[in-house]
């Protein structure tokens, strides 16, 4: 991975901090420093928020499964159609740009429900993948709600 897309990132993570130490909630914050950054930043952003959404909808076919989450993590990037899906190989250049989408995917599912940090941080630890940078990732953000 290259050195701009890991300081894109932190500058993200930072904009997203100071948004929300500014008043705004955690979706707020996430969305306005993902336009601010733009990009790639922006890009896995929508991402998440879209597999969130198809989480989350009571009548999609994600929503109905027993392992939505993982399922969410290992279709991102695709669309869930009806009960199968075509995932796309990983880019091993972009594991930390996957991680960034897959951390606001926890934040936007976990964040409203009561005592979300911990949902949240137990979900994670129940995929796979880099969890303990998603752990990092959903403390900065949740940490502050």
């Amino acid at each position: 991975m290259n050195k701009s897309n890991a300081e894109a990132i932190e500058q993200f993570y930072k904009l997203v901090e100071e948004n929300m130490d500014n008043g705004m909630v955690y979706r707020d914050a996430i969305e306005l420093a993902a336009v601010t950054v733009g990009g790639l930043i922006t890009a896995k952003v929508s991402q998440a928020m879209a597999k969130y959404q198809e989480a989350i909808h009571p009548q999609s076919h994600l929503s109905q499964e027993e392992d939505t989450d993982a399922l969410a993590l290992l279709s991102m990037g695709v669309l869930w159609d009806n009960t199968y899906f075509n995932p796309i190989e990983p880019d091993p250049s972009t594991p930390l740009e996957n991680t960034l989408a897959e951390s606001i995917y926890f934040i936007m599912k976990y964040g409203r429900e009561e005592d979300g940090l911990n949902k949240a941080l137990e979900a994670n630890e129940k995929t796979v993948g880099d969890v303990e940078s998603r752990a990092e990732a959903i403390r900065r953000v949740l940490g502050k709600v």
